[in-house]
């Protein structure tokens, strides 16, 4: 699971970005130089299985489990 503070990831209907009909969750670690290149890894790839927190306040918890499972 992640936990973002941005109540915006909540999904309201249906067909919002994380509502968990079919959503997946790609976690990035990069590193951004000097000259403004970046460089990232995966981290994590895996399907959204729940979207939970509190729409005014946050946090907002994601839980997800990997495409393998």
């Amino acid at each position: 699971s992640v936990t973002v503070p941005d109540t915006s990831f909540i999904p309201r209907t249906p067909t919002e970005q994380l509502a968990i009909y079919g959503a997946k969750l790609r976690i990035e670690r990069g590193l951004r130089y000097g000259n403004g290149d970046v460089e990232t890894v995966p981290v994590f790839w895996g399907r959204v299985d729940a979207v939970d927190g509190d729409p005014d306040y946050g946090p907002v918890d994601i839980k997800a489990s990997g495409l393998e499972a």
